[in-house]
């Protein structure tokens, strides 16, 4: 009795489904909007290729009750009929003795060696996280995004038994990924790094760790401004889609790329041009939240010596009965707000974007009536903007408060004690 042939079937889940018959004819089965049903049922039988599969889990995993009629069980032998026919396009020569019913179960027959593309991503996953020194190992890992193309099975959405394995990939890929581009990192191949970062970040955007990587990477290549304005796009997108700020990790990295790193400078003209502005924007000073956190703090310490009078707004936006806005309408009216607390405003006062539908303002040397006047202004400002027909500001004042006294004199009796101590070490030497 001749051997039976074996088909060698290469499967294809992250991204595009596809099916293909290897050492055979370059076609191969690919989604196909007008093949739903068969690709469904081919799917999952790839998937659990190693294993008969119930007629009754088959119905219940592909079978859409909302829009599918008929007989379920009759329908999915004339799927297997047609699926046999996919097959039999590919190469596969009586499909019927390789893609099985038998008494209630579909199941490949032994000949069908099938290979999907999770199979591999899973082993060489585990080699490269299976090594104590991942540089050694990063090649697998490599290997592995590299099969990535997409999620799994990303054109077919709506195969609901899929949810949970895409989850679960989509997962495995963003992890191997920044731990593949920090080990790029540690190598010193951080242009390569920065490729594999700039795909993750596409991939997930809202992943922080993978941020931070991607920033660090930039910085390292030289591309310091490349990185603030990484920082910044992330920020806003963050606070547009999210309505939360960075974590303190980012913004402390961010703080330390934005400080200065210039060379020794003994001429204080030379310094105080570097500390100018370039190119001043009209209107008020718009900064980071950190920033503005700073201002209010030095701010707060000059009222105990001046008695100034200044006052901390708050404006929020919202919908015209005022209703809280969706991210949408936020990240299409927010711009339009801070044109019109900019251009409002004083080019001496600071403002800062606090949430999602949120601006705090500073307004020294200002009491509540006028700080509630400019704000008064600041609406009819907006109001006039398209954003302002169909949306509404809302707004409190509180007066900036100094430090309190018992802070203040504990910070000083702290200090005073520093000094006293260090003179004592210090005349103890002498």
């Amino acid at each position: 009795m001749p051997d039976e042939q074996v088909y060698n079937i290469y499967v294809s889940l992250l991204g595009k489904f596809s099916v293909q018959l290897l050492d055979g004819a370059n076609n191969d089965i690919r989604s196909s909007s007008t093949r739903l049903r068969q690709h469904s049922f081919l799917q999952y039988l790839c998937v659990f290729h190693d294993r008969a599969v119930s007629q009754k889990e088959l119905i219940e995993a592909i079978w859409d009750d909302e829009t599918d009629t008929g007989d379920p069980a009759k329908t999915l032998k004339t799927t297997l009929y047609r699926t046999r026919r996919l097959l039999e396009d590919i190469g596969i020569e009586n499909a019927k003795d390789i893609l099985i019913y038998r008494r209630g179960f579909y199941s490949w027959a032994p000949q069908a060696h099938i290979t999907l593309d999770v199979e591999v991503f899973d082993r060489l996953y585990d080699q490269f996280y299976a090594s104590p020194q991942p540089y050694k190992t990063l090649d697998c890992a490599l290997e592995a995004l590299a099969l990535f193309k997409g999620d799994f099975l990303a054109g077919d959405s709506g195969n609901l038994w899929a949810l949970s394995m895409r989850t679960y990939y989509h997962s495995k890929y963003i992890k191997l990924a920044r731990d593949a581009a920090g080990a790029l990192y540690q190598e010193g191949r951080l242009e390569e790094g920065i490729a594999l970062c700039r795909s993750a970040t596409t991939a997930d955007p809202y992943d922080e760790e993978t941020q931070l990587l991607m920033m660090k990477l930039l910085h390292a290549a030289g591309l310091t401004q490349s990185a603030i304005k990484h920082y910044e796009e992330v920020r806003s997108l963050f606070m547009d889609q999210l309505g939360v700020t960075l974590s303190q990790e980012l913004s402390d990295f961010y703080r330390k790329l934005t400080r200065s790193d210039e060379p020794r400078e003994l001429d204080l003209q030379v310094i105080r041009s570097r500390l100018l502005e370039d190119a001043p924007a009209a209107g008020a000073y718009f900064c980071e939240y950190s920033v503005f956190q700073n201002v209010y703090r030095l701010i707060a310490r000059s009222i105990m010596r001046t008695g100034q009078a200044t006052h901390l707004a708050m404006v929020v936006l919202c919908g015209a009965n005022g209703e809280a806005l969706t991210v949408k309408r936020c990240t299409e009216t927010m711009d339009s707000l801070h044109d019109a607390i900019s251009c409002t405003l004083r080019i001496g006062d600071v403002f800062t974007r606090f949430s999602r539908d949120q601006y705090l303002i500073m307004l020294p040397s200002s009491s509540y009536e006028n700080a509630a006047m400019v704000l008064e202004r600041v609406i009819a400002a907006y109001q006039r903007t398209l954003s302002g027909m169909t949306t509404r500001i809302k707004y409190s004042i509180l007066p900036v408060l100094p430090p309190k006294s018992d802070q203040i004199k504990a910070h000083t009796e702290s200090t005073g004690n520093i000094w006293e101590s260090r003179a004592g070490r210090l005349k103890n030497k002498l």
